[in-house]
């Protein structure tokens, strides 16, 4: 089994760093927060210091933050681990961050005679759980190669997209079609609230329907219908309007470069971005229904 460093024990980085422990690696983790290091520390996480003694005499590093600035910052600044892991290891970064950035980092990376890949995820919380992620990587082939057999712990879908930066195009492209879809179910459902219709017939016959979707069927933004949707949690977030908010501006920006129109997207990114300067950022994008006008009582406790 192999020794892994892992930066970013949020939402995601802690069932997937975790799922890395149970199938017998040995795993040492970082984060800002302490009570995301208490939540690794009990699922059997070592928990260092600082960066630079979580990267040190390990076989690979994963990071999984929210934004580009923080992968750089985590990756390649001062104190960081492209500086102080060892020679020929790999950052595996599974973090949203960009094509451009990937690329960049990538370049760096070759320089202090380290490989990265980006390997962006798809399925959210309950993949992360699960392990049955979708990771879509790019990089060099032999640095892809020493992470297919690590990520296996964390996912159930694994392909090698291509080169640096290809991974985060493919996330890309896949996040904007999701994103849609969750700001079209949300509008849609709060719709059917207000006509008086019952949210589990409403289900039941989209579902069987022409208008299902994976996005419909798995987060239904109204509570007390799916189980594992963040909306029968309190909104509770495992994909944040936050970050959907993100990514669509950058799938729209990466259009922009393209000459490609994607007026839906952009709909769908004004939409998140309301419901974040509402104050509803930190919810997750289920929680895209409240700001919409869905009526819900939401526990006091959550």
């Amino acid at each position: 089994m192999s020794k892994i460093a892992w930066i970013g024990l949020g939402h995601m980085g802690i069932p997937m760093s975790r799922n890395m422990v149970e199938a017998g690696h040995s795993v040492r983790g970082y984060d800002v927060s302490e009570s995301a290091r208490e939540k690794a520390l009990a699922n059997g996480v070592d928990i260092a210091d600082s960066i630079a003694d979580a990267v040190r005499d390990v076989d690979a590093v994963f990071t999984m933050l929210q934004s580009a600035k923080v992968v750089e910052q985590v990756v390649s600044g001062p104190g960081g681990a492209f500086a102080n892991m060892p020679k020929g290891t790999v950052v595996i970064d599974c973090s949203t961050i960009g094509i451009d950035i990937a690329r960049t980092l990538a370049a760096s990376a070759r320089e202090q005679g380290v490989g990265f890949v980006d390997a962006p995820v798809s399925g959210g919380v309950q993949g992360a759980e699960e392990a049955t992620l979708t990771l879509m990587l790019g990089g060099d082939i032999d640095h892809v190669a020493a992470a297919e057999p690590l990520l296996k712990s964390v996912g159930s879908y694994i392909v090698h997209v291509g080169p640096s930066g290809d991974g985060q195009a493919m996330k890309v492209a896949n996040n904007a079609l999701m994103a849609v879809g969750m700001a079209t179910a949300c509008e849609v459902s709060v719709l059917a609230q207000k006509l008086g219709l019952d949210p589990q017939m409403y289900f039941d016959v989209v579902t069987r329907s022409s208008g299902d979707s994976w996005v419909f069927r798995n987060w239904f933004p109204l509570p007390g219908v799916v189980e594992n949707s963040p909306a029968s949690h309190g909104y509770e977030p495992g994909f944040m309007i936050d970050l959907i908010h993100k990514d669509l501006r950058l799938a729209t920006a990466t259009a922009a470069e393209f000459g490609v129109r994607l007026d839906t997207a952009a709909a769908a990114a004004q939409l998140f971005a309301d419901a974040s300067a509402a104050g509803d950022g930190g919810r997750d994008c289920t929680g895209l229904a409240l700001t919409l006008g869905a009526e819900v009582q939401i526990p006091a406790s959550v």
